[in-house]
């Protein structure tokens, strides 16, 4: 698993403060979980941001057209989110999931009974979570975050 990283202080402070103050962050959670959900969704539809990597000449011989990462929907579908008190989590149980998000170099993962390496070529990283692999939020998430931080931030004076 990988932790976001925030790397805006004023953002961490005001999510910070936010949280401190309402009695139930359950609300905050889900509007910041949803709002991940519709960045990764349109992650999916924009082929990435920033646009991820062509598709290999052998890769666009065998597909059957239509958007990259997205032949038959199981990666985009299995998208899921959780919310407690105390964290939002975004993730997949798609065992290609982390080989799309970081990409894979050749080899990487061992032979096969015929000694070809998996897999057979580089696979470049198409990031479609809301984060880089080191963690730091794309910034339509950050924006996004934001954006739902302010929305608390400003009902805690109402």
């Amino acid at each position: 698993m990988t932790t976001i990283q925030i790397n805006n202080q004023a953002l961490i402070d005001k999510l910070q403060s936010v949280s401190t103050h309402l009695n139930d962050t359950s609300k905050l959670g889900h509007a910041i979980a949803s709002s991940f959900l519709t960045v990764v969704e349109d992650n999916f539809d924009s082929e990435g941001r920033p646009a991820w990597a062509g598709l290999s000449a052998v890769t666009l011989a065998k597909r059957k057209g239509g958007k990259k990462l997205y032949q038959t929907g199981q990666l985009r579908n299995s998208i899921s989110t959780k919310v407690n008190k105390d964290e939002v989590v975004i993730g997949t149980n798609d065992p290609k999931s982390a080989t799309h998000q970081f990409g894979a170099k050749q080899g990487q993962y061992g032979h096969n009974k015929r000694n070809v390496p998996l897999p057979w070529g580089n696979i470049p990283a198409r990031p479609f979570l809301p984060m880089d692999k080191d963690g730091n939020l794309q910034p339509e998430a950050e924006d996004a975050l934001t954006h739902d931080v302010e929305y608390f931030y400003q009902s805690l004076f109402d």
